[in-house]
């Protein structure tokens, strides 16, 4: 990249492309965000895209080809699918004999060229350079499927992009939102992100622009982002499908998007908060086609499998599922009433909100500004003679006392907590208040997890352990040294089909605490959590470390995934 940065930035500046300070200006942009030079400058209206492409033409030794003047042989384009082409941000131009000269945003991605010779049945691929907007706007001029978005690559100086106040004009934000474009735009964006299997968009304005990123299996990724000038349009668009008030823009806001991507159920969860440089917009989004997951498929061990379905069938007591946000707490939930679900058992729930529904379970969601939280619910769920009730979190003591009194009265309660493990769990309730007799008279099971990146089957690669990883897993995971030195583990390396990442999927780690009479003892006593965690190991308990590294050992994830969502026990 250094050498990217000095060969781009010097032939543009003895061009009198730009100027000494504005490259100073990009290089330390470039430190801070480790984007590209070409383009920061083009964010930053310093340079145009063609600027950028006609330097790299000259440093790489491609030939650079505008694409608006080119006349494009529509045999080539029948060669590459559409949305191949747009993945790829490649367009075949013309075809002769067994070559297929084609633009490209990165003529030296060889993994495209490679895949686009395979599309194409087999041709030399000769790749030219063009703009990205360039080859956005041909694929949609000579494929004649979609139209050119106005403003979805065009770029405009940050110095002269204001922000807009919605205060006061309603209507003329509806206007705005509402033109054909904004639609298109918001919906392709959607779109992208339902069939990259994202999880969440990011819509994050700037003073230099307007960003967009996708949270694939966890992880944060950049894409093509709409316009700065369109942001405020683009923001309004989702407000109005969440049936926000778009002339609120000082507050946060909540809604709800329920619509149909590419044949598929979609239910979406807006969120908007106020920044310096506009709203912030999250959106969660819930598949509805892909079903309740199974318990077997969560990625439990056999061992612990068969010990939490012991205790999700006791009559009465209550299981804690813990872990931070996002580490899949809800959907293993969801799993296990699905499992324990039974017509000769009354399951009622209290969820913020409902994600899935469940046939023949009585779902419930919290309404704060009609008074309905967790513990006001709670209290009604007990007279509807309920076998089984599930809230979804437990965030204060009246809330954790109402749960532990039913629990203790002969209901079955699920719930989840905010702990970092299993043994936090009972030190947890008894912090916010609860008294540790009544916590260990009812705490049948505490489950810990996390959420790890599943090696690419396509790419990852067998590699032998250094002594370091050996003798880390040897200490966690209770392995012998010789048992290891012959292991082959396997590391991420990345291709087409995980987006150059070497992980696809995610499956869990587990940490199951099954509280026996010594570790009860302990919790009327206050222990402190790492008293309670050497009693649970001592019986039995693997901890989310050691379930990790089982998963190494067995191919499924790579030794660095485990060690960065996981800390020493």
């Amino acid at each position: 990249m250094a050498e990217e940065r000095k060969l781009i930035g010097e032939y543009l500046l003895e061009k009198g492309v730009i100027t000494e300070d504005q490259l100073k200006e990009a290089f330390k942009e470039v430190e801070r965000t480790n984007r590209k030079i070409g383009e920061i400058l083009v964010r930053r209206g310093f340079a145009r895209e063609e600027d950028i492409a006609r330097a790299l033409s000259e440093q790489l030794g491609f030939t650079f080809v505008d694409l608006s003047t080119y006349q494009i042989e529509t045999e080539a384009t029948q060669l590459i699918p559409k949305d191949c082409a747009l993945r790829l941000k490649a367009i075949p131009i013309f075809k002769v004999g067994d070559s297929l000269k084609v633009a490209m945003t990165n003529p030296l991605d060889i993994a495209a060229i490679d895949e686009l010779s395979c599309l194409s049945g087999g041709l030399r691929i000769k790749p030219v350079l063009a703009t990205p907007t360039g080859i956005k706007e041909a694929i949609a001029r000579f494929y004649g499927i979609i139209e050119p978005l106005t403003g979805f690559g065009e770029r405009i100086p940050y110095s002269e992009t204001p922000i807009p106040k919605p205060e006061g004009e309603p209507s003329k934000l509806v206007q705005e939102a509402s033109q054909a474009p904004v639609i298109k735009l918001v919906n392709q964006l959607i779109e992208e992100a339902v069939k990259s299997g994202a999880s969440d968009i990011h819509l994050e304005p700037q003073e230099d622009g307007f960003y967009c990123r996708l949270r694939i299996d966890g992880v944060l990724h950049e894409t093509e982002p709409p316009a700065k000038k369109l942001q405020l349009a683009v923001i309004s668009r989702l407000k109005i499908m969440a049936e926000m008030d778009i002339a609120q823009s000082r507050l946060p806001q909540d809604g709800r998007i329920q619509t149909k991507v590419l044949g598929r159920d979609i239910d979406l969860r807006v969120a908007t908060f106020p920044t310096i440089y506009g709203e912030h917009v999250s959106i969660r989004i819930l598949d509805k086609t892909q079903g309740i997951v199974e318990l077997e498929e969560l990625g439990f061990q056999e061992d612990t499998l068969k010990k939490f379905k012991e205790i999700i069938y006791k009559p009465y007591g209550i299981i804690l599922v813990t872990g931070p946000t996002g580490s899949g707490k809800t959907t293993t939930l969801y799993a296990v009433l699905n499992t324990i679900n039974d017509l000769k058992k009354n399951i009622i729930t209290l969820e913020d909100p409902v994600e899935y529904t469940i046939a023949r379970i009585h779902q419930s969601q919290v309404n704060i500004r009609a008074g309905l939280t967790f513990a006001t619910g709670l209290r009604s769920i007990v007279r509807l003679d309920p076998d089984i009730i599930m809230i979804g979190e437990i965030r204060d003591k009246e809330t954790a006392d109402i749960a532990i009194h039913s629990s203790l009265t002969g209901h079955l309660v699920f719930s989840t907590l905010h702990t970092n493990d299993a043994p936090s769990a009972a030190t947890r309730l008894i912090d916010i208040g609860v008294e540790p007799y009544l916590v260990a008279s009812s705490l049948a099971g505490v489950l810990a997890q996390r959420l790890v990146r599943k090696l690419c089957p396509k790419c990852k690669k067998e590699y032998k352990p250094s002594r370091e990883e050996i003798e880390s897993i040897n200490e966690s995971a209770n392995k012998r040294i010789d048992e290891l030195t012959n292991k082959q583990l396997y590391k991420p390396t990345g291709c087409n089909d995980c987006r150059n990442t070497g992980y696809k999927g995610r499956t869990g780690i587990f940490e199951l605490l099954i509280p026996d009479n010594g570790i009860n003892e302990l919790i009327i006593k206050k222990a402190p959590s790492h008293q309670i965690r050497d009693a649970a190991c001592q019986q039995g308990m693997k901890t989310l470390r050691q379930d990790g590294f089982q998963k190494v050992l067995q191919g499924i994830t790579s030794l660095s995934e485990v060690l960065s969502v996981t800390k020493e026990a």
